[in-house]
């Protein structure tokens, strides 16, 4: 389990699951119904999501993309940093 900077597990884990409970929380939910050739895109910096296992049966195709720029900064102003990997390589970023 990941823990946050200078807390302990336990009190890691209560400050996770307070997080969890609130973005759970119907109104910050969004279900989606999926038609033919819809495309649908998450800004996974921001968003956390969870597909439900709801295809009948059907294939479930899905893409990741990861989208090489600026680095996000925290309303905090602290840079995020990449935890695993490195997108700069894939493509050229666009001006």
């Amino acid at each position: 389990m990941s823990t946050c900077d200078g807390l302990s597990p336990g009190e890691s884990r209560k400050i996770l699951d307070l997080i969890q409970a609130y973005v759970t929380r119907p109104e910050n939910v969004l279900r989606h119904r999926w038609s033919e050739k819809q495309l649908v895109l998450f800004d996974n910096r921001i968003t956390q999501r969870y597909a439900v296992d709801n295809y009948d049966g059907l294939p479930r195709r899905l893409h990741r993309v990861t989208v090489a720029g600026d680095i996000p900064v925290g309303v905090e102003g602290k840079e995020s940093y990449a935890i695993e990997g490195d997108a700069s390589h894939y493509t050229s970023v666009a001006a």
